[in-house]
């Protein structure tokens, strides 16, 4: 990382940067070109490893080439603003953010119980409770995709007012 400064470590601006933000971007590789797809998501640590879940229609394009290439990549960021300059100078304006940049291997989750649990960690996170009436339906119809983060690193630039 280049600006060191800016590095964030605290684990609990980490959960609340991935808490806050709700729009995962996925980058992943095709024979020609990186294919990016932004979806919402859930998280959890599991004996400190950040586990990724994102859901999406059972079959696509996101799919077949996660079947083919499991690596990935990914962006979660948490919206950011201009922070204008005082004085209106246009090149004294910068930009707030906090942002989590990392790779992982993706896997396409089959599994019913997992994909229950994928579900209810992606709706806990958009929603802010969990939902006893998941139907048995839903759970079979949906693609659950799980990235198992094999590193990442956060950034922020704080606003100071």
């Amino acid at each position: 990382m280049r600006r060191k400064e800016r590095e964030v470590t605290n684990q609990k601006e980490i959960m609340a940067l991935l808490q806050s933000a709700h729009i995962i971007h996925i980058g992943i590789q095709t024979t020609d070109y990186p294919y990016v797809v932004p979806t919402n998501y859930g998280f959890e640590f599991v004996a400190g490893q950040l586990i990724i879940y994102v859901h999406g229609a059972p079959i696509g394009r996101k799919r077949d080439l996660i079947a083919k290439q499991p690596k990935v990549g990914f962006e979660i960021d948490d919206g950011n603003h201009l922070m204008a300059s005082d004085n209106g100078d246009p090149g004294r304006n910068s930009f707030a953010y906090h942002s989590i940049i990392g790779t992982g291997n993706a896997e396409l989750v089959a599994d019913f119980v997992t994909k229950k649990h994928a579900l209810q960690t992606i709706l806990v996170h958009e929603t802010g409770h969990t939902w006893a009436n998941i139907k048995d339906h839903d759970v079979d119809y949906v693609g659950i995709i799980k990235i198992i983060v094999s590193q990442y690193s956060v950034k922020a630039h704080h606003d100071p007012k």
